[in-house]
């Protein structure tokens, strides 16, 4: 009963080269698709990609800068695209027809504005890509990550050129700090220490200008006060000179006036005493008497002299006492004036002592200074003195170590579990739409010889195509699985499943359920995350996720591929999925018995 149906093929003329194609389905849909989309990434190279270098020469500082002609060039030698060199009409006609699928534009300011870098005004440097998304979504999204990597290369060497700039720059500051320390002589502390002991040498100065103008005040009085001493001391003498002759004079006069009058009244009462005094004896009395009046006159004029006299020595005196106190008043002062010099000299001495303690702290801090100086102009110029490592680390000071616990070499051995889930399920698909599985071709005996005459069949069939795409897979394409054996294993696992749940449906609805299992399969192409993550999704899809029969052998497949997981679970819930579908199948042969007695049959 098992090889009728092989003795069916073989007798009819034909069947043998339709079932020989069908048997390749899954190899061609595997094989061929994966070989068209093995490794696109690594080969980027070859996706054309224009540049339109609008950039204009400069001159500066006695330099030429042509960094547009410089970028263009180094990106037709580089590998990460085919860049083409395109005027601005050429990139415009050649994007829109699908020729290039990408143009960079240089600006016409690039070498202008790149050699302002680090200038308070700058600003960003920009850049135009231009696609069209309409020829490939995908190669969009490749050259658009060239583009990022362009950005980042000239974004490196732009930093790179300033940060080179800036060494020298810091290299230049550093020697100019070394030589400050040699020549170094003042510091703001010590300068201001300095400043307030001269500030109070002066205010000290200034005392003592006040107090030698004190000194001065006092010594002209006390030379005014001697010199009127002395003056008066002169009149008093004259004046005593002239009183002692005035007395001189007096007292010699005195005696004589005295003894005249004595003499003058004698006659003057013999004369009266005379009864008839003569004429010539009262004029003789009378010449005597106005003589001595004369004389008496004279007396008085000497005795208001000597008053005068007196009375100028009094004022003299006053004026020798006033100008005593004057004196004792000016040798006051000068002592006062004298103590305070002193005291004022000794502030001055303190004061010059402060000066020499400022002056040394001035120089302690210089020194100080002058060390710290050195030691920053030591490490300027050990900074500034970077090597181009150095320099390429500061451009990219964090560097992204990636690591997987996996190893999948290449595109196509990531989309291989996909693939090969979908080539099996298009090969079983295709095999119950042109090959008959519900007619007999001779009379089953019950439902369950009526399976072993059909099922084991495509059993073998299944067997034989998921061997062949996987060994072509090995062969042609090169893929390399981490679990080779349990690969295969459940690569004729998966045809099984696939074959039992399509081979179940087609003998129920017929080719209603062929195109049923073409609608699911379709359903499983968008739910099995064999392309994107099934977080990417909508949530219809992230439900039914779990339950596709397409979602578990991709799992299981990823992990014999690459991964190196156990395949238990995956392999128990398909031989589950097998066993209760070939008993479906068996209930619908059971079913469809009455059917098969009333067909004819060679045999």
């Amino acid at each position: 009963m098992f090889l009728d149906e092989w003795q069916h093929v073989f007798r009819t003329k034909g069947l043998l080269k339709i079932i020989l194609g069908i048997l390749l389905v899954p190899t061609f849909y595997a094989v061929i698709f994966l070989a068209s989309l093995w490794d696109p990434y690594g080969n980027v190279k070859h996706l054309p990609v224009g540049v339109v270098n609008n950039d204009t020469t400069i001159i500066k500082s006695h330099h030429k800068y042509q960094l547009g002609k410089q970028l263009t060039t180094n990106l037709t030698k580089s590998q990460t695209a085919d860049f083409k060199t395109v005027t601005p009409a050429q990139a415009t006609r050649d994007l829109r027809t699908g020729r290039l699928y990408m143009v960079i534009t240089i600006p016409k300011n690039f070498s202008q504005r790149a050699t302002q870098l680090g200038h308070r005004d700058f600003k960003p440097i920009t850049f135009n890509d231009h696609t069209n998304a309409g020829f490939s979504f995908i190669a969009m999204k490749m050259t658009t990550t060239t583009a990022e990597k362009v950005q980042a290369s000239v974004n490196a060497q732009l930093t790179t050129s300033y940060l080179q700039v800036l060494s020298k720059a810091l290299t230049g500051t550093g020697n100019q700090l070394l030589a400050a320390d040699k020549v170094l002589t003042k510091t703001t502390a010590g300068l201001n220490h300095v400043t307030t002991s001269e500030t109070q040498l002066a205010t000290a100065s200034q005392s003592l200008s006040n107090h030698e103008k004190a000194v001065a005040t006092g010594l002209t009085q006390l030379a005014n006060g001697s010199q009127q001493a002395i003056t008066g001391e002169q009149l008093i003498t004259k004046n005593d000179q002239q009183l002692q002759k005035l007395l001189t004079t007096q007292t010699t006069n005195y005696p004589q006036l005295i003894a005249s009058i004595t003499a003058q009244h004698q006659r003057l009462t013999q004369a009266l005493a005379s009864p008839n005094p003569t004429i010539a004896q009262l004029k003789l009395i009378n010449s005597q008497l106005t003589q001595t009046i004369n004389h008496l006159q004279t007396l008085s004029t000497s005795t208001q002299s000597a008053q005068l006299l007196l009375n100028t020595n009094t004022s003299t005196a006053k004026q020798l006492i006033t100008a005593n106190t004057q004196a004792q008043a000016g040798i006051t002062s000068l002592n006062t004036g004298t103590t305070q010099l002193r005291q004022a000299a000794t502030t001055i001495a303190n004061h010059e002592t402060q000066v020499a303690q400022g002056t040394d702290l001035v120089q302690q801090t210089n020194a100080k200074l002058a060390t710290g100086l050195k030691a920053g102009g030591n490490q300027l110029t050990s900074t500034a003195a970077s090597t181009p490592a150095q320099l390429k680390t500061l451009v990219a000071p964090v560097k992204l170590a990636h690591t997987d616990t996996t190893h999948v070499k290449n595109n196509g051995t990531g989309m291989t579990p996909y693939l090969m889930s979908v080539a099996l399920f298009v090969g079983c698909i295709t095999f119950n739409i042109i090959y008959d599985m519900f007619t007999p071709h001779r009379r089953p005996r019950n439902a369950f010889d009526w399976w072993c005459e059909k099922i084991p069949f495509f059993l073998i069939f299944a067997f034989l195509a998921a061997s062949i795409m996987y060994g072509l897979l090995l062969w042609i394409n090169r893929l390399t699985p981490l679990q080779p054996l349990k690969t295969w294993a459940f690569c004729v696992l998966t045809i099984w499943t696939f074959g039992s749940i399509v081979t179940f449906f087609n003998l129920v609805l017929g080719k209603t359920g062929a195109w049923l299992m073409l609608i699911f399969m379709i359903i499983q192409l968008g739910g099995s995350a064999g392309t994107y993550p099934i977080q990417l999704s909508n949530h219809f899809f992230q439900v039914i996720h779990p339950y596709l029969p397409m979602s578990i052998s991709i799992d299981a497949f990823r992990s014999t591929l690459s991964i190196g997981n156990s395949i238990l679970p995956e392999a128990l819930i398909f031989g589950a999925l097998i066993l209760g579908f070939n008993l479906l199948m068996l209930l619908t042969f059971a079913l469809n018995m009455s059917k098969a007695k009333q067909l004819s049959y060679d045999q």
